[in-house]
């Protein structure tokens, strides 16, 4: 089999196997390094192992897409991440489903990623979370006003939906401590942002993907966003078409 063979097997055949565990829970750091050994070798010599003499190509540039320089394989770490954040954009766009109840455990770093992912428009606004959510012409209220944001508590911001909030100005019990001067200012800010706001009363909240030009999750458009700000390495702009030529000569970065 051609090495060209190998990538397509190792990429729909051995990575393929990990989809739904991966999807389900994170792979520990050993399982991922054990199973990177076998499609490394598999993919460089058609065995189960390969030593750095025989990598043409530093894993990890392996990992990228073709466009930007590698050879189209999914990083398991990566891949897993995309595909786990399916559950809180599910829970956040399908709330009606019989588990969107249930609690869900969120990393830091997903949490993040999905704030830069996601924008909202306002229906009714009960969908919404109003301190943390980008509800507000595709920012939230810390891009805006993180001097007050920084008064507000996690738990009380994980909560309060839009809803909630506007309802006799419930937001303003949500501030606490003492207020800044530079609090202060940014208070006034957001008492004229909010003053403008409408709510429409039996329309649900829409979610947007902002990563697909459906406006709507697919693991393809998470995973290729974690690869933003990667580059094509200088030696594989001779090769016309980036990704695995039979007759081509890759070094080990």
């Amino acid at each position: 089999m051609t090495r060209a063979g190998r990538a397509v097997q190792v990429q729909y055949v051995l990575t393929a196997m990990t989809v739904y565990l991966s999807m389900a829970t994170e792979l520990p750091s050993w399982a991922i390094k054990a199973i990177d050994k076998i499609r490394r070798g598999f993919l460089w010599r058609g065995r189960k192992e390969a030593n750095g003499g025989h990598c043409l190509l530093a894993w990890p540039k392996v990992c990228r897409s073709r466009e930007l320089g590698g050879l189209g394989i999914s990083d398991l770490k990566s891949l897993g991440f995309a595909l786990r954040v399916r559950w809180p954009w599910l829970k956040k766009s399908e709330p009606n489903k019989p588990w969107a109840s249930l609690p869900l455990q969120i990393s830091k770093e997903m949490e993040c990623f999905l704030s830069m992912a996601v924008i909202t428009e306002v229906g009714d606004g009960a969908n919404t979370l109003f301190w943390k959510d980008k509800w507000l012409a595709g920012k939230n209220i810390q891009d805006i006003v993180p001097h007050v944001y920084a008064l507000v508590s996690r738990r009380t911001a994980a909560r309060r939906s839009v809803l909630e909030a506007l309802i006799n100005e419930k937001w303003i019990e949500d501030i606490q401590g003492s207020i800044s001067p530079e609090a202060l200012m940014e208070y006034l800010v957001l008492w004229d942002v909010i003053s403008e706001i409408d709510l429409h009363v039996g329309v649900q909240d829409k979610h947007i993907w902002r990563l697909s030009t459906s406006g709507q999750y697919t693991a393809r458009s998470a995973y290729d966003a974690l690869f933003q700000g990667a580059f094509i390495s200088d030696h594989m702009k001779g090769f016309g078409s980036p990704g695995l030529r039979p007759n081509a000569v890759f070094s080990c970065g």
